[in-house]
């Protein structure tokens, strides 16, 4: 059951230790440690108050060299007069405390929260002006739970922080503790007044802490820890009740404690081992350096020509042109009749065919161009992300492998990289001048690459002559050869540049040539064009002229036919019959005889009639023959073959149409097919950049990694101790984990590389860092004691890790044991804190250290803790108690009254100041028998022996002081030789001639006066 707990600090040494302390509970896992509660006593130089802001106020220098002096007087009188204002905030302080945070979410997880409340007040012993309010302090806490807070039990303890633990601690510190020592113990033995006759001791224990691990400022986390355990640890004081015994008669007020605690840092663990694992895995699955071998680098470019001539590369460039399937070009084909006559007609309808050609199906060809273009990007980002896939997941070296392919891919100058003139590597950028010189056929352009060649042989030849060299560099090591080396190395230098700049000019010229070729085939086309119109214009303007001779022609035919064939026949059978109808007029019979004659001769004048016409009608046939016949014809042929050129010239119109149409796509087709070889160039160089770019990020997760695997240390203070340093995490780690666990199921099980590059940053980060600590997560389960039987340590080291353990647990200040039999309750207390599935075996290991073991039952299983409590010594257990008396001694030369009535802290019958006692008798007496005299410069002197000038320090020698010893006993010696009267006398004459004696001085003469008198 958790108890509230409010820690007060009274002076800045102490406050600093108290933040210390507040930041060591938040790792501590016991429910305690959340109702910890540190505050610190603040004075602005008027009024008081209480913070938890620890930090403002602490000095953690822990030097008292910077102790400010403070008015003890005017102190507590600000105290006195401000007390109504600190009850207040004491009040809500207190009140506080059921009300944090933590204690409603305690209560709200069903919890139960003690009712006691426990209130310790920390100070330093040497601090002024800590003693001179922690009494007030204390009567004024006893009094407000008493009237205020009656319901509530309570216990006020005190930490007093020794000047030991300091540093540059002074004798004058020495003193102030001794002083509060003698108040305090003075106090604890008599109580104080809380209210009326209510009289009780200041504190129910306190707890004296000493240097004994060092001091505050160097070992501060380990005293923060051992508090901080103590805290939320501390079982039941086992009736310890104040005042009940006394030792010596001194009342045994004071406690110390020792607090070790040995625990398995799961998570440090898991986080060292995890970010080992996730950095082994970085360095050996993605990180090795590609091989920079010839063979390598033969394999590169080779890989590389493959890529460029596979079958996969060119059907995607293929897709550029083809729309499912199927050409995306289609001619440009009209279909216009040419007629004579029409041909005006026939010019418009195919211009206005061209128009709507040019801006219709042209400009559908270049978007379906462009879509084409696109459908062939994605297809070719594909294919060289498959590419660089597989370089990046054929081997652990695979990503710098993809970064130089791609490298190589977009080399400029690839054949330089080429062992012999001879090997035609290919890559994107030979690709890309490949489809630069896509039209330079249909150009008519040719390339002259012969300067550049000339350079690429000298390159070579340059390139042998280094390779000769070097072999024989190899058989006969000569600073000549060397020389040559450097030499031929620097005209190699020279000719890539001068190879560089050649590239460059021709691929400018080239371009430059490629324009203007274009520019003129655009020109010819066009002039074919005009031409062709201007042909068919001339042509239909002769063929009008042959059509209208050809109807003259015919007119005139026709008028010859009539002439010949109607009307000189006609004429000729119209005189005939005339002639007979006039015979017949003017005589019957001669008609009739010449009839009859007719009938008679019938057959003979129709032979000889017909044989007239058969001759007439050839007659006219050759007459039509030679002068109608012939020049139709002529004129018929001639209109044929215009005819015919005119279909040929709009044929060639057409074409030459057609031709322009096909120019311009050609060339947005080019534009394309550059613009998409170009952004593969550009893509490449992108994912080179990317990979590279992804192997500093990797670089940079390792350094991380590195830094977290060092951050994750097990180096915790003296006190709390981790069953397994930062050395034992790394033995396993490289003795079983790697064993155990092969680095490459990171890219066969969760990521490979070529899924873990494309990934963003902290994404892998987060992931490989998930993978690692899966792997270890079983050990979050381990308690303390599986822990130890575990591969996790060696088996040498448990018993090493527990003996640390049970050291560190020594009590935090010195005590003499020569009257440890008179105290029981001051024998040494020991808790012992582990969890149930180990406490059995844990306390059997325990049981070597000491016997007398409380074991109890630990919240967490992962936790080994151990209290060492000696409880109610007087002060005098202190070991250096006698030192600190002595600093009190020889600083206090006065007392006051108050100091006067304070019993001393050491029982007379044990006190060490005995010796320096009777040293200073001695020298008192030698002094007053004149054995020991000053010289003329105030130095006191024994025979032949200087002393000093200072007659504390010479009897602090006699007492201490090995090379004093001799002195010392002739000086007795001397002394017991004389009479005890003279004696007497000579004391008596010293007591009334000296004045510069000091009042400790004048007591220790009056007491040898007592002793000396012969009354006595």
């Amino acid at each position: 059951m958790p108890k509230p707990t409010i820690l007060l600090a009274l002076d800045p040494h102490s406050t600093a230790l108290c933040a210390a302390i507040k930041r060591q509970l938040p790792q501590l896992p016991a429910i305690q440690s959340r109702f910890i509660y540190t505050y610190t006593l603040t004075w602005d130089g008027q009024a008081f108050g209480f913070s938890d802001k620890l930090d403002q106020f602490a000095d953690g220098s822990f030097d008292l060299t910077n102790t400010k002096e403070v008015a003890v007087s005017q102190l507590r009188q600000q105290f006195q007069a401000g007390t109504k204002e600190l009850q207040t905030t004491l009040i809500d302080l207190i009140k506080s405390v059921n009300q944090s945070p933590e204690a409603i979410s305690a209560k709200n997880a069903g919890i139960d929260i003690s009712p006691w409340y426990r209130i310790y007040l920390m100070f330093s012993a040497c601090e002024e002006r800590s003693q001179s309010l922690v009494f007030d302090l204390s009567r004024l806490i006893h009094w407000l739970f008493n009237k205020y807070f009656t319901d509530i039990p309570h216990s006020l303890e005190a930490f007093l922080l020794l000047p030991g633990l300091f540093s540059q601690a002074r004798a004058e510190n020495y003193s102030t503790a001794y002083q509060l020592l003698k108040e305090l113990d003075d106090k604890m033995t008599k109580g104080v007044v809380i209210s009326g006759s209510q009289k009780r001791p200041p504190f129910d224990n306190c707890w004296l802490i000493d240097e004994r691990i060092g001091e505050l400022g160097v070992n501060l986390n380990s005293y923060a820890d051992a508090f901080a355990g103590f805290l939320t640890m501390e079982p039941e004081t086992g009736g310890l009740l104040i005042g009940t015994h006394t030792v010596r008669g001194k009342i045994p007020a004071y406690s110390t404690f020792g607090y070790g605690e040995l625990f398995f840092p799961a998570e440090i663990v898991i986080d060292r081992l995890s970010a080992s694992l996730a950095a082994d895995i970085i360095t050996e699955e993605f990180l090795p350096p590609a091989k920079l071998t010839p063979e390598a680098n033969r394999q590169l470019l080779l890989d590389a020509k493959e890529f460029v001539l596979s079958e996969d590369y060119h059907d995607a460039l293929q897709q550029l042109e083809r729309d499912n399937g199927k050409p995306v070009w289609q001619d440009f084909s009209p279909r216009l009749d040419i007629r004579s006559g029409k041909i005006q007609e026939f010019s418009i309808e195919l211009e206005r065919a061209y128009k709507q050609f040019e801006n219709k199906e042209l400009i559908s060809y270049k978007r379906t161009l462009e879509n084409c273009g696109k459908q062939a990007q994605a297809t070719l980002t594909k294919l060289l992300d498959h590419r660089i896939n597989q370089y990046v997941d054929a081997a652990p070296s695979g990503l710098h492998e993809a970064v130089r392919l791609c490298t190589v891919l977009t080399n400029s100058y690839l054949e330089l990289q080429t062992e012999s003139i001879s090997d035609h590597p290919e890559n994107l950028t030979t690709e890309l001048r490949t489809a630069e010189a896509f039209l330079d056929s249909r150009l008519q352009i040719k390339i002259n690459q012969e300067n550049s060649q000339k350079i690429l042989n000298r390159f070579f030849n340059l390139k042998w002559q280094r390779q000769q060299l070097q072999d024989s560099l190899s058989e006969t090591n000569s600073e000549v050869i060397i020389s040559e080396i450097e030499k031929v190395k620097e005209q190699l230098k020279d000719t890539v540049t001068e190879y560089h700049h050649a590239i460059t000019a021709e691929l400018e010229q080239l371009r430059q040539t490629r324009l203007v070729a274009i520019d003129d085939t655009r020109t010819k086309i066009q002039s074919a064009i005009d031409v062709a119109q201007k042909q068919l214009n001339s042509l239909e303007n002769q063929l009008e002229i042959a059509t209208d001779k050809l109807n003259e022609l015919i007119v005139e035919e026709n008028h010859f036919r009539s002439l010949y064939l109607i009307i000189f026949p006609g004429t000729i059978a119209i005189i005939l019959v005339s002639i007979l109808l006039i015979t017949g007029l003017f005589s019957q019979s001669s008609l009739w005889l010449l009839l009859q004659q007719i009938g008679v001769n019938l057959f003979s004048y129709l032979f000889w009639g017909l044989i007239g016409i058969f001759i007439y009608l050839g007659v006219a046939w050759f007459k039509y023959s030679t002068n109608i016949r012939a020049r139709i014809q002529k004129v018929q042929k001639q209109i044929k073959r215009l005819e015919s050129s005119l279909k040929a010239t709009a044929v060639e119109l057409r074409r030459t149409s057609n031709e322009k149409l096909k120019l311009e796509y050609d060339i947005y087709a080019q534009t394309i097919r550059l613009e998409l070889v170009n952004l593969l160039i550009k893509v490449t160089k992108q994912k080179g950049g990317k990979l590279s770019k992804y192997l500093t990020d990797l670089s940079q997760i390792y350094d991380v990694l590195m830094t977290q695997r060092q951050q994750a240390s097990t180096s915790h203070s003296d006190t709390r101790l981790a069953v397994l340093n930062t050395s034992d995490i790394d033995i396993y780690y490289h003795q079983n984990v790697r064993l155990a666990i092969s680095t490459n199921i990171f890219t066969k099980e969760k990521i490979s590389r070529s899924q873990a590059w494309q990934l963003a940053t902290t994404e892998f980060h987060q992931q490989l860092l998930s993978f690692t600590r899966q792997q270890f997560n079983y050990l979050s389960n381990l308690s303390i004691g599986e822990v130890l039987k575990s591969e996790l340590i060696a088996d040498n080291i448990e018993n090493v890790r527990l003996n640390q353990f049970y050291n560190n647990a020594q009590l935090l200040l010195r005590l003499q044991d020569s009257d440890a039999h008179l105290n029981p309750t001051s024998q040494p207390d020991i808790s012992l804190w582990v969890g149930a599935k180990d406490k059995e075996e844990i306390v059997r290991l325990f049981n070597r250290f000491s016997r007398s073991v409380t074991p109890c039952v630990a919240e967490n299983e992962r936790n080994l803790s151990v209290l060492v409590r000696s409880l109610g010594f007087p002060a005098y257990f202190l070991s250096q108690i006698e030192f600190y008396r002595d600093c009190y001694e020889r600083t206090h030369k006065t007392q006051s009254e108050q100091d006067e009535n304070l019993l001393d802290l050491i029982p007379e019958e044990i006190s060490s100041s005995r010796e320096l006692t009777e040293a200073y008798d001695t020298l008192l007496l030698a002094i007053a028998l004149e054995l020991v005299s000053p010289n003329s410069q105030n130095i006191y002197k024994f025979k032949k022996h200087l002393l000093g000038k200072e007659r504390e320090k010479i009897a602090a020698d006699l007492a201490t002081e090995f090379t004093y010893q001799e002195l010392y006993g002739e000086l007795q010696e001397s002394i017991d030789s004389i009479d005890q009267d003279l004696i007497y006398q000579q004391l008596d004459k010293l007591e009334k001639s000296a004045n510069d004696l000091t009042s400790y001085e004048c007591k220790r003469l009056l007491h040898l006066l007592s002793n000396y008198n012969p009354l006595n």
